[in-house]
């Protein structure tokens, strides 16, 4: 035991600061994880004992088109975490600084002039016509909660942008802790709304309001850490702000990819089979979104890991990381994903009931796939999101992005819930087998001393990433 005790001291003294910084946002990563999925699960069925499943399912698609409108910001928000990163690496203080207050400024003004626009767009769509809304009370509820979701989305436009700002000081686990309580608080405002039998408005607040509290808090310690807190007058520099626009253009068209990826699916189910079809695909989608946290949690601090290791020009770190995430990848994501979906009916029946609406063995399968397929692109994408290696991406994923949605659109029709899933995975494939590896593959031979990474050793997954910045 005394030899253990003092091994691991040793050992982590032999870490770059880089990796310490990983391994501390790896472990609150997980324990926030831990937290938000035990809120989640306890979440669900309070809202569904209480909404029903119509007005669930309207309830999860306007999360779906509130997480369409946090990521337009034509990818500035990406392309400023990795400048800023960049800047903290050269102990540029004052770019740091500058950038900070562009990007700041932007998105305040970007969230103003969507939540105009959303003002518009509420007092003028039928909502119980878009969404096939049959129960009156939802159809009643249904303007007022659009309202609700778009103009707190709209107003975590610059508050989110503490996360952004955490995770390019590699200081990714104040993030982490925020979430965390974001997460307890919204299952308390769930609680609340439950018992004091609160309309669909009032739940969708209760959830939302908590996370927004925790990142301006979170924004605020941050501020006053670097000493930005102070007045000063709002201003945006044009020459930053081109710069910004540069990278983010391509990081942009990857979000909107993103955004597709998880919001059309059910939008798309449910303006053709109407709002009550999304639960199923949304409950099994929730069941494989928790091993898509698994995977998050090692490889989110990896993004700004590897812009700091591009500065200091360490590329052998660069390398043994892809090579350790694709192992990590395969074993704690991939091969417990299999089990789940083999097991996802009884665990669904003991999470929301037998008697809820439950997706079929070809949902489940499908949703199987899909997910692997985001998966095993996930070590590539931040790889090449850390290095600013995104402008050829772009190319692929447009291409991906027009496919999917042609696809869903035009299977959903024959085979339903079903069509939409197998749409998404077929219009995938450009972008993971053409963009990402293709990709990786071009940047490591441009590296000194390149080498392509040899084929993931599972057998290696247990060694925490290490290297000398």
């Amino acid at each position: 035991m005394n030899l253990l005790f003092s091994f691991l001291p040793a050992r982590l003294r032999r870490l770059s600061g880089r990796s310490r910084a990983v391994g501390l946002f790896f472990a609150t990563s997980v324990a926030a994880r831990v937290v938000g999925i035990s809120c989640q699960l306890f979440q669900v069925p309070i809202a569904m004992g209480v909404l029903g499943s119509e007005a669930f399912g309207l309830w999860m698609t306007l999360t779906g088109i509130g997480f369409m409108i946090t990521f337009a910001d034509f990818g500035i928000g990406q392309g400023a975490q990795n400048k800023l990163a960049e800047a903290f690496a050269a102990g540029d203080g004052e770019q740091a600084r500058e950038l900070w207050r562009t990007t700041l400024v932007f998105f305040a003004g970007l969230g103003l002039i969507l939540a105009a626009i959303a003002a518009v767009v509420v007092r003028t769509i039928d909502f119980t016509a878009l969404f096939n809304l049959v129960d009156p009370v939802v159809q009643a509820e249904a303007r007022r909660a659009v309202a609700v979701t778009l103009f707190l989305f709209c107003l975590n436009f610059p508050i989110g942008l503490a996360q952004r700002l955490a995770y390019s000081r590699q200081q990714g686990w104040m993030h982490n802790l925020a979430q965390a309580a974001g997460g307890l608080g919204a299952l308390g405002g769930i609680i609340i709304a439950a018992h004091e039998h609160w309309s669909l408005p009032g739940i969708i607040a209760s959830t939302l309001l908590p996370v927004l509290f925790a990142n301006a808090v979170l924004l605020t310690v941050q501020l006053r850490q670097l000493g930005w807190l102070e007045w000063e007058r709002p201003r945006c520099r044009g020459p930053v702000l081109r710069e910004l626009l540069g990278l983010g253009a391509y990081f942009g068209i990857q979000q909107v990819q993103l955004i597709l990826m998880m919001s059309l699916p059910q939008i798309v189910i449910s303006t053709s089979m109407g709002a009550a079809a999304v639960t199923p695909y949304n409950l099994a989608q929730r069941l494989f979104n928790l091993f898509a946290v698994i995977q998050n949690a090692f490889m989110l601090p990896l993004w700004p890991a590897y812009s700091d290791a591009k500065v200091r020009g360490d590329y052998g770190w660069i390398r043994r990381t892809l090579r350790w995430s694709l192992g990590a990848t395969f074993g704690l994501t991939l091969l417990p994903m299999a089990l789940g979906a083999a097991f996802a009916h009884p665990i669904l029946s003991l999470w929301v009931g037998a008697h809820a609406d439950l997706p079929s063995s070809a949902l489940v399968w499908l949703l199987f796939l899909w997910n692997a397929l985001i998966f095993l692109e996930q070590p590539f994408g931040y790889l090449l999101a850390g290095m600013s290696e995104v402008r050829r991406l772009t190319f692929y994923a447009v291409i991906s992005t027009l496919a999917s949605t042609v696809l869903m659109f035009v299977l959903v029709g024959p085979h339903g819930r079903e069509g939409v899933v197998l749409g998404m995975a077929l219009g995938f494939l450009p972008f993971l087998i053409f963009g990402n590896i293709t990709e990786i593959v071009r940047v490591f031979r441009s590296m000194p001393g390149h080498s392509v990474p040899p084929t993931p050793d599972l057998l290696e997954t247990a060694n925490v990433v290490e290297g000398r910045s």
